[in-house]
């Protein structure tokens, strides 16, 4: 009998171990206006906002994950590409990290869209249509999600969470967890205080 307590007690004790190791495992992140299944590890994080409810996600010491829910939030849309000659850079003294930089007038004519950092795709999530971008480059640019109406009344409240220049894996663990999404409209007034 105390064998069979022991070896009890061990076993117990190697699934709990087991258990904290466990990457895959998930929870419920709770944010009143809306959830999402997470990474065990993440840990929110609260902020104040000024026009909006916002807040952040801690996945560890480099990767964070900002949210912005209200009327202003960014639509996640990659500025337009800009394309100049060398000599119009060196004239005004622009930075050429801004710009696509050609070397003459008749080198305009290019397909900007092979310099964008992030892809866009559509999808359905939680009966609302969502904009998810993802960088083209792992690592380098904009990961998340943009919705534009949340409850498709005329307040047009609109939804945005992401992180940037994250790594491949946190990439990867918040595309999975913005498909789980899922929206409870309150009054947002009460959410930011």
């Amino acid at each position: 009998m105390k064998q069979f307590i022991k070896l009890s007690h061990i076993s117990a004790l190697i699934i709990l171990v087991v258990g904290c190791k466990d990457p895959s495992r998930t929870k419920t992140m709770d944010f009143g206006l809306f959830t999402l299944e997470v990474p065990y590890k993440w840990q929110q994080v609260k902020q104040d906002g000024i026009d909006s409810y916002v807040g952040a996600i801690a996945i560890d010491n480099t990767d964070t994950l900002y949210f912005d829910l209200g009327m202003y939030s960014n639509s996640l849309t990659e500025p337009n590409i800009q394309v100049i000659t060398r000599q119009m850079m060196e004239e005004n003294n622009l930075d050429s990290s801004d710009f696509i930089v050609v070397k003459d007038i008749m080198s305009m004519n290019i397909d900007a869209d092979l310099y964008r950092k992030q892809n866009v795709s559509w999808d359905t999530i939680d009966n609302r249509r969502a904009k998810i971008v993802f960088p083209r480059i792992s690592g380098k640019g904009i990961t998340g999600v943009y919705i534009g109406s949340l409850w498709g009344d005329s307040s047009k409240v609109r939804f945005n969470l992401h992180g940037t220049d994250l790594k491949t894996q946190t990439e990867e663990d918040l595309v999975k967890a913005i498909k789980t999404l899922r929206f409870h409209k309150r009054n947002i007034d009460n959410e930011e205080n």
